[in-house]
């Protein structure tokens, strides 16, 4: 049997998570500037149904 020994790759710390509504572009460009390890888009929990296309507008806009 054969195998193959990969070096360890260094793990980022995930201490803070910050959830932020897809239809504020003013929240998600703060969250960008933020000290929070990870940042994840909501688009369903934080977002009225009527604000929803809205919303994914924002984050493509943010994300590109």
């Amino acid at each position: 049997m054969s195998y193959t020994l990969h070096p360890l790759k260094k793990q980022r710390l995930q201490r803070s998570e910050l959830a932020v509504p897809g239809s504020n572009p003013t929240m998600i460009e703060k969250a960008a500037a933020s000290a929070a390890d990870y940042i994840f888009l909501d688009l369903e929990d934080a977002v009225a149904p009527p604000d929803k296309i809205a919303a994914r507008k924002n984050i493509i806009e943010a994300l590109n």
